[in-house]
């Protein structure tokens, strides 16, 4: 990407991955309008997003954690992906834009992070709607999907619809349902949907390999990784 629009801003923290004491550095940006119609750029150079902010890892000592993308033509599901497409049949998904928060989604959202973080302590519910505010807001062209077994809400996940693609933002769910592995099924109707939409690229965030909750991604394939000198074949091939 050539140029950048608005002023980057930088700024750094313990990392929220790694409990050894490295920290995080991020550049980032608040997008204008002219800016976010160019998100596909942004995204083909490694940038994520939160509300109506664009990020990136600029770790100098680290760079463990880099984006994931797969070209959605490309793309075959595994024999265990097609058998978590098979478990999850009977679920209903709902896609609707712009992107809407609701008391069931915040009751949803809430019990996703009691039951992943039990220390965070009580919570208003205004703090989870300001949280989930910057994943359902801030964007124009947010995609909402909504899963349900029967009317029962069970996932909610957030894309961005980027010129040549979608990337996936957050995923939020019951996680009494984790038998039927939903982060992976989630992901692959994300992918669908692309394809569905022509889009060439799927994005799906950042790949951490020695945290488990971040390197199932490769096995979404054949994939590519962002570094320094760009996009190159990661796994697949």
């Amino acid at each position: 990407m050539k140029e950048i629009l608005g002023p980057l801003l930088q700024e750094s923290f313990p990392c929220a991955y790694f409990g050894d004491g490295r920290v995080c550095s991020l550049e980032y940006l608040f997008a204008d309008e002219e800016s976010a119609e160019r998100y596909h750029e942004f995204l083909a150079d490694g940038y994520r997003r939160l509300g109506s902010m664009f990020y990136r890892n600029v770790c100098k000592e680290c760079g463990r954690c880099k984006p994931l993308r797969l070209e959605t033509e490309r793309f075959s599901p595994s024999r265990s992906q097609k058998r978590t497409l098979k478990k999850n049949q009977d679920v209903r998904l709902e896609i609707q834009s712009p992107s809407i928060i609701t008391r069931e989604k915040i009751d949803l959202y809430r019990r996703y992070l009691d039951s992943k973080h039990s220390d965070r302590g009580d919570k208003e519910i205004r703090d989870y709607e300001t949280v989930l505010s910057n994943i359902h807001y801030g964007y124009a062209h947010t995609i909402e999907m909504d899963y349900y077994d029967a009317d029962r809400l069970i996932g909610v996940g957030i894309v961005d619809e980027a010129e040549d693609s979608l990337s996936s933002n957050y995923f939020y769910y019951d996680t009494d349902y984790l038998c039927r592995r939903p982060g992976v099924f989630s992901i692959l109707k994300e992918i669908l949907l692309a394809r569905v939409m022509g889009k060439k690229y799927y994005y799906l965030g950042f790949y951490i390999e020695e945290t488990a909750k971040m390197s199932y991604k490769k096995l979404f394939q054949p994939n590519q990784i962002h570094e320094k000198c760009g996009w190159r074949e990661f796994l697949g091939e």
